[in-house]
């Protein structure tokens, strides 16, 4: 999506001072707003938030719209009582996504440059003890790095984050639909087919980021198939519904199944004739007659004689035969992966024994849920995980569900050697972090064949 972005504006009655637009060249239409922070960087600003509804209709707005798409002509300016049009929600918020994506990796790599070059970091806004903004200096070398309310932690101190590690965000958890769990797929916006976005359950800019070095790899890929048996009166029965199916009267009570069963039917036809095979319920009504016949016969029996029988036994003791089950293993859906991480964390400091007591404590803070009221409970924030080298992805092991992971289990093990062992602040000299994440969704083939997964091993 390219953008034509405006210059900057002074605007009122956000959070922010000053913001700068962003239109789609294409249509002309709003693609997103930024603000411009202390740092002299633009954030761009969430689409669902009131900041954005605010901005978007000051004069300041319709001043960047008119100067981007009347290019000059003041007769197509916007009026007065007009407003300026914008991408739909779902674009706006996929560019936002993207855009804060990009926002956050400069400024990690920025943060974590200044330190490993032992430089003074510039001056941060950071939140005090009263809720207003002050100032804090960061001293050289590693620490709790806090911008805002974005916090970046890290073990060891000295982690070098142009080599391989592992990184974790926490979000706050919003969902933006009842059916949060479609990959990334196609689907018809004005009579054309657009790339969409894989569902997220992400909804905030980060709340920190812990680095912590490479731990052992492993993914499981796996999907539910499970065993089917379906003997003659059934394979009928089966034959009889999707008869009904074609002839339509199955469209009244389930239109979406129906619309699937006729998109497989050329493909069936093909198949039986690769396979030179037949209808698939040969013989069904011959078989299902004489199986309804020898249900009869049991019945019966069982109500002359009190005793309980059954088909098979039936067959089996009177013709040394069974039903055939007619067994399949047949899918029955996606699994969700969970991974289990194990940290040895050695305090070689006071400074860097804060920093595993401070790291510990945002994660059990972000998995640890809401209360609201005796009725409800507000979800616990979300995670996502990567493998990293510097501001890129690694390439040969797997990436992670791009609709987040929750914290199920943080286990800490503050003797793992078998024995109390700690400095003179009670700080124990070494404690085992076990952690175990699931994703929020599945990973389907849509997410798979992402063409930017090219030349890498996917999720």
């Amino acid at each position: 999506m390219a953008d034509t972005q405006s210059r900057e504006y002074p605007v009122t009655g956000v959070e922010f001072e000053k913001a700068s637009f962003s239109f789609d060249k294409s249509s002309g239409k709003l693609s997103g707003v930024k603000e411009k922070t202390s740092n002299n960087t633009f954030k761009p600003v969430n689409p669902t938030s009131d900041d954005f509804t605010k901005v978007i209709e000051t004069d300041e707005a319709r001043d960047a719209y008119n100067i981007a798409n009347a290019k000059g002509n003041k007769d197509n300016y916007l009026k007065p009582n007009q407003s300026i049009q914008k991408l739909p929600q779902e674009q706006l918020l996929q560019k936002y996504n993207t855009d804060l994506k990009a926002f956050n990796n400069a400024s990690s790599v920025a943060t974590i440059d200044n330190y490993r070059s032992g430089r003074n970091l510039a001056e941060d806004s950071v939140i005090n003890g009263k809720g207003t903004y002050s100032v804090q200096r960061h001293q050289p070398g590693y620490s709790t790095v806090e911008t805002g309310r974005r916090r970046i932690f890290a073990y060891p101190l000295d982690i070098n984050p142009d080599q391989d590690h592992m990184k974790i965000t926490r979000y706050k958890y919003l969902r933006s639909d009842a059916n949060a769990s479609k990959p990334r797929r196609k689907e018809k916006k004005n009579f054309k087919k657009i790339e969409v976005a894989g569902d997220k359950l992400i909804g905030s800019d980060p709340m920190g980021s812990i680095l912590l070095p490479m731990p052992k790899a492993t993914d499981v890929n796996s999907v539910e198939w499970g065993k089917s048996e379906l003997n003659a009166s059934g394979l009928v029965a089966l034959g009889g519904a999707t008869a009904a199916d074609r002839l339509g009267s199955i469209d009244r009570f389930f239109p979406s199944a129906s619309q699937i069963t006729r998109a497989q039917t050329i493909e069936q036809r093909e198949a039986k004739k690769a396979q030179g095979r037949g209808d698939p319920t040969s013989g069904g009504f011959l078989g299902a007659g004489q199986a309804s016949m020898n249900q009869i016969v049991v019945t019966t029996a069982s109500l002359l004689t009190g005793q309980e029988l059954d088909q098979d036994t039936y067959l089996a003791r009177s013709g040394g035969a069974v039903l055939n089950p007619n067994a399949e293993m047949l899918f029955q859906g996606p699994t969700i992966r969970n991974f289990s991480f194990t940290f040895l964390m050695v305090a070689r400091s006071r400074k860097e024994g804060e920093e595993i007591r401070n790291l510990i404590r945002f994660l059990k803070i972000g998995m640890a849920p809401r209360f609201n009221n005796t009725t409800f409970l507000t979800t616990p924030d979300v995670f996502t995980l990567e493998y990293k080298r510097g501001d890129e992805h690694l390439p040969t092991v797997n990436r992670f569900s791009p609709g987040g992971l929750a914290l199920n289990s943080l286990a800490v093990d503050y003797a793992p050697s078998g024995y109390w062992a700690a400095y003179r602040d009670s700080q124990p000299v070494a404690l085992k972090l076990d952690m175990t994440f699931s994703e929020l969704r599945p990973i389907y083939e849509g997410d798979q064949s992402d063409p930017e997964l090219e030349g890498t091993v996917g999720y």
